[in-house]
């Protein structure tokens, strides 16, 4: 095992300084509105032109041994020294796992060594204060871990950083990247400044619930979107795929916050969601997404064969 991975054996303070120097990098990477040679950065929105390699994540929920597995799979740190080649996470890091803690130290410790390579998008599981629900359990395993109240640490180092996570990523061309779903727009004039709506899209709480929460569905008698089970976001119909990959020239929806047996396809394959987290889910599967630059060209726009990408771990 690389020592890369012996964040099973840290000191908490590693932790935080962690935390503080990813938080800082995400501001640092909005003020300049440069991610790398191939991203560009406003607010909460970035976009890539298609990279050499391009590797994606789904939830991990406290899976370290999963996320082990996946990193070991695609050689990180090979795979990293070129900053043409892309990392994606989807969200949903914390929660349901033994280690969410070790998971968020790892990955931002990618963040710290590649900067402009390695994104983190924002899941609904980061997103508790804003969007309350009951399986919340990372504020507790805090708790647990330091042994004291934990106020000041998480209102001031932790929110902080989920905040600065991203929440829409478009490759230009192939797929907006999300955690949960796509938001329903009734006012097709939205597109016109659409790039503007998402980087001011933590300003707007219903914008923001239906990125995180969305769910995508096969829904009966056209209709465009229902309420969601969840209780919070909508499932979304075919239509509100096809309005968003027409008004922005991709061919894909690439999202995350669904189990599934690591990879499931929708809405005529348009809507890959990847799946990562297998511990706390024995009846799924783990994978990732690992495409090149030339498979992204070459691939169908019906998607049926982006599924021969996936990599089930």
């Amino acid at each position: 095992m690389s020592d890369f991975f012996s964040v099973l054996d840290y000191k908490f303070q590693d932790f935080v300084d962690a935390i503080v120097k990813t938080t800082k990098i995400h501001d640092d990477q909005r003020t300049r509105g440069v991610v790398s040679k191939i991203g560009i950065l406003s607010g909460h929105y970035i976009n890539f032109q298609i990279p050499h390699n391009l590797v994606v994540v789904g939830d991990i929920h406290g899976d370290f041994v999963a996320l082990e597995k996946i990193m070991e799979g695609i050689n990180f740190k090979d795979f990293l020294k070129n900053e043409s080649n892309i990392l994606i996470f989807l969200g949903d890091y914390i929660d349901r796992g033994a280690y969410s803690i070790e998971v968020l130290l790892f990955l931002c410790k990618l963040k710290i060594l590649y900067p402009g390579n390695v994104f983190l998008l924002r899941g609904n599981h980061e997103s508790y204060d804003r969007f309350p629900f009951s399986s919340y359990d990372f504020y507790s395993n805090l708790v647990n871990k330091v042994g004291k109240p934990i106020d000041t640490l998480y209102n001031n180092t932790i929110l902080p950083f989920f905040e600065s996570l991203f929440l829409f990523c478009e490759i230009s061309g192939f797929s907006i990247l999300t955690h949960g779903g796509l938001p329903v727009i009734e006012n097709p004039l939205f597109f016109r400044n659409y790039k503007s709506h998402l980087s001011n899209s933590l300003e707007n709480n219903a914008l923001l619930e239906e990125i995180l929460w969305n769910d995508p569905r096969d829904l009966p008698d056209n209709k465009s979107w229902s309420f969601s089970n969840r209780g919070l976001g909508k499932y979304f119909g075919i239509d509100v795929t096809n309005m968003w990959l027409s008004n922005t020239g991709c061919k894909f929806l690439l999202r995350g916050h669904e189990p599934c047996r690591g990879y499931k396809l929708i809405h005529e394959n348009k809507v890959l969601t990847i799946f990562s987290s297998k511990a706390p889910y024995p009846k799924f599967e783990s994978s990732y997404l690992k495409i090149s630059q030339k498979e992204i060209v070459e691939i169908n726009g019906d998607g049926s064969s982006i599924s021969q990408y996936v990599h089930i771990v």
